[in-house]
């Protein structure tokens, strides 16, 4: 349920550039902290061929699998807070142009609107922030119910939004010419208001699970050591209707994802490091974080590309899983990239994904690079999917779904 940061706008947009020059959509998965975890109908969709993986954008699909929207390049998955829709924000080809589709467990969507970024609000509305391509740093904002009809608009501009799906969004202002995230303001609207500007903090960049609580982070005014050095700075957990400070956590290097756990006990950040949110005690993992499962376990990626399950009494290795992993809400639901070494003529080349759900002795191979997936609460897998076949050059939305045994 996470917005688009504005250092992750500017990559995005300079990624988007180069696959536009490129024409290949492949990179490396994006997926917020609840996509990296588990997420939380049986719908009958139509069966391809008996033949599994994807030869062609225009090949059968395996039984299970449905192409539910060919949008041009795929930024996010977000569901609403009762997993019931799924918002899709796509990019639109030009700078500061996008749209959201909101589709349903079928995969039929019934709403779509203009959005470069988007948030939930609550299970029955969203955020939109327009930009224009001369300026994306100054953005308007819009509410949205879910069939895609505008029911209001924010007074000002921002720089962008980050919703927690509980009623609350903070909404960031727009970036101004300062060395030092520390002057980044944001506002939180909640209850259909907009509060006072709040300062000192930093740059929002998570939301707790449950909504209630708010991680920041502030660059520290000592600078970045050189251009690709080090950017030391705070990590701060908020509660910012309160605006009592859970957390304050220095870094040597704050450019890093930040994963609050489904308990609100713990925080891990890309870089290795798990704090605990009661004391500040921090522990190092081996491996890079990826997020959080349902359950309280951390994924992590370790130095040889395989996905492992982190808690603090035990790491247990996930079979055949590398690079990345995405859990559903059963044990044993995964939608994972297999070992790259099942292509060795070239093992740099995307390999087939595997959609496998708990229970079930059956997967689903895709000959495609995964790009994110996201599961349902009932385990119905959406992914979207890079082809492998050179000629295409774009996305696909597919929507999975295996029956467990």
């Amino acid at each position: 349920m996470g917005g688009i940061r504005g250092l992750e706008r500017s990559a995005i947009l300079a990624a988007a550039l180069l696959v536009a020059g490129c024409g290949f959509s492949g990179s490396s998965p994006q997926t917020s902290a609840s996509e990296a975890g588990a997420r939380a109908t049986n719908t009958a969709i139509p069966g391809g061929s008996a033949t599994p993986g994807l030869a062609s954008p225009n090949g059968a699909l395996p039984p299970g699998v449905a192409v539910v929207d060919t949008a041009n390049r795929v930024q996010r998955l977000d569901w609403s807070p009762d997993g019931e829709l799924l918002a899709v924000l796509t990019w639109g080809g030009v700078l500061g142009n996008g749209r959201a589709d909101i589709l349903d467990l079928a995969g039929k969507t019934i709403g779509s609107f203009d959005a470069f970024d988007m948030a939930w609000v609550d299970d029955t509305h969203l955020m939109s922030f327009d930009a224009t391509p001369n300026d994306t740093a100054h953005g308007t904002v819009a509410i949205h119910t879910t069939d895609g009809t505008e029911s209001g608009t924010l007074p000002d501009t921002f720089g962008g939004m980050l919703g927690n799906g509980y009623g609350s969004v903070a909404l960031m202002a727009p970036v101004i010419g300062s060395n030092y995230s520390t002057d980044v303001s944001f506002r939180i609207w909640s209850g259909g208001q907009l509060g006072q500007s709040i300062t000192g903090f930093g740059e929002p960049v998570a939301w707790s699970p449950d909504g209630r609580l708010l991680a920041l982070i502030s660059q520290s005014p000592t600078g970045s050591g050189g251009v690709g050095g080090p950017i030391p700075g705070t990590l701060t957990v908020l509660d910012p209707h309160s605006r009592s400070v859970v957390l304050a956590h220095q870094f040597a290097d704050v450019r890093m994802d930040v994963y609050l756990s489904p308990d609100d006990s713990k925080l891990a950040t890309s870089d290795g490091s798990v704090l605990s949110l009661a004391d500040g005690n921090s522990i190092r993992v081996t491996g890079q974080p990826k997020g959080w499962t349902a359950d309280g376990s951390l994924v992590v990626v370790g130095a040889d590309q395989r996905i492992s399950l982190w808690t603090p009494t035990v790491t247990n290795v996930v079979p055949n899983a590398f690079d990345w992993a995405v859990f559903g809400p059963n044990a044993g639901d995964v939608a994972t990239l297999p070992a790259a070494n099942q292509n060795p003529d070239n093992p740099t080349l995307p390999t087939s994904a595997v959609v496998r759900r708990g229970g079930s002795s059956a997967s689903v191979p895709l000959n495609a690079s995964l790009e994110m997936a996201t599961w349902s609460s009932t385990g119905v897998c959406f992914i979207a999917s890079g082809t492998q076949d050179a000629q295409a050059g774009d996305d696909r939305l597919l929507r999975v779904e295996l029956r467990a045994n």
